[in-house]
This record gives structure tokens, sequence and C-alpha cells, in this order.
């Protein structure tokens, strides 16, 4: 039993409500939903899509779900349990893909972009100054180009 229990893998816990669709195609299951941190607390939105799942019939939405791996023979199709409160079902897929939406790691490594206050200010003047009537053909005297 033990043995078991040690080659299940949880793929992804949801916190909160999970959405079902069954879209036509080569995905044919997706669950999408906020992660559960270590915390107990929302992260990030993700997708489990599940290839080639037989028929099978979710409520649209899905609380507090879980998505996890069973053993299955190295042939066979892959094994998943996914337990919510609301359903707790077994379902064999060919394969299943996780999507984490990566925007927040993203734009964490990268630092916004700063701009000194002089040059914005230099930026505002002169794109309010064009608003008025005839500064385009001022500037263009300034520029010579007139």
């Amino acid at each position: 039993m033990s043995a078991l229990l040690s080659s299940l893998r949880e793929l992804v816990a949801f916190t909160g409500p999970v959405q079902c669709e069954v879209p036509a195609g080569a995905v044919n299951l997706v669950l999408r939903g906020y992660v559960r941190t270590a915390q107990g607390a929302r992260g990030e939105l993700t997708e489990v899509l599940f290839s080639e799942v037989g028929a099978l019939t979710l409520p649209g939405d899905l609380r507090d779900a879980r998505v996890i791996e069973m053993p299955a023979a190295a042939t066979a199709p892959r094994r998943f349990r996914i337990e919510s409160p609301e359903v707790q079902l077994e379902l064999r897929a060919r394969s299943a893909q996780l999507h984490r939406d990566a925007a927040a790691a993203f734009y964490g490594a990268v630092p916004p972009p700063r701009v000194p206050l002089h040059l914005r200010c230099g930026w505002w003047l002169l794109l309010t100054a064009l608003r008025l009537p005839g500064a385009q053909l001022l500037l263009r005297k300034f520029r010579g180009t007139a």
C-alpha cells in the first residue's frame, strides 16, 4: 500500500473555482484555475490540458480541485485522478500538459524602465505645445525645414 501511495504524484492543487472546458481537437479537457501556494494562498493562473481523454462528464466548474497522476503500465495511457468536493473521478489520457502564467516571474526578473523626471516633463511640454494651432509651423521654422 505504501508503494502505491509513494508512486502517486500530485500535478497541481487548485484553490477556489476551477473552470472545466471540453474543447474539440487533440486537447479535449482543460482545467483552469489558480494554484494553491505552500502557504495556502492563491498563486498564479494555471491550466492542465489533457489529450485523448475518453468520454467524460464534468460539471462546468469545480472548487479546490487536485490533479494526481497515478501509476500506469508503460504502454497504456496515463492515469489521472481529479479530486474535489464536488466530484472524484479517474481518467485515462495520452498526456497532460501543465501551463503556468509566466508574467509574474518575467516582470519580477526584468526591472521596469526608469525615465528621469526632466525627460518626462520635456516630452509632456512638447506634446502639449503641439496641440496649439500654428505650433507645428513654428517648430518647422526652428528646425529649418519650413
